[in-house]
């Protein structure tokens, strides 16, 4: 039996949101310099805790951007629904990608590293992330982003439900098991790959 987990563990792909045609698009935009309004910035300081914003800011431009772009799109979502008032979902989307800080990976490194996701299992990602160095651990890092990014969150004090978005939003099959409301995972998802 602890095979057989072991082997599922190894053989899931931290990344099954990802599609090669969305990072190509990601990859083309950040050619372009990003470059954040302060409107959005200051948006963004009043949708998350002080210690999340510390997080965001330690992203880099690009991903910053990406992550206002998800966060309108989830509150723009969320807007006619029960949901529509709380920025918890909004913050949740602004921190979604908050881990990538401890890869440190240029974009088209990212690229290389999705590739290797195909091939490396998360029991694997793991291990590089912890025991390797230069661009084997970065890419480790990078492949599991969401739990580092909710070991960040945790430890800064963040919103639990900030944390267990930012955990699971690699993982399909880990939605249901962070008591997040369907409707709310639907919108932070589409928002994030659509």
């Amino acid at each position: 039996m602890m095979a057989a987990s072991r082997h599922d563990d190894e053989t899931r792909n931290p990344l099954p949101w990802a599609r090669l045609r969305l990072l190509a698009t990601r990859l083309i935009e950040s050619v372009g310099e990003a470059k954040l309004d302060s409107a959005d910035e200051t948006w963004a300081r009043s949708v998350l805790t002080p210690a999340e914003f510390d997080l965001w800011q330690g992203l880099s431009a690009y991903d910053r951007c990406h992550a206002v772009r998800v966060a309108r799109k989830v509150e723009r979502r969320l807007a006619p629904t029960a949901h529509g008032n709380d920025t918890v979902w909004a913050g949740a989307a602004l921190m979604h990608d908050v881990g990538k800080v401890a890869s440190d990976l240029a974009m088209h490194e990212r690229v290389v590293a999705t590739l290797a996701s195909r091939v490396v299992g998360v029991a694997t990602a793991r291990r590089w992330a912890r025991s390797a160095t230069g661009a084997k651990r970065r890419i480790g890092s990078y492949l599991i982003h969401g739990e580092i990014g909710a070991g960040l969150i945790r430890a800064a004090g963040g919103r639990e439900e900030v944390a267990a978005w930012t955990e699971v939003h690699q993982d399909h099959r880990a939605f249901g098991t962070v008591g997040l409301p369907p409707l709310v995972v639907e919108a932070l998802l589409d928002s994030d790959v659509g």
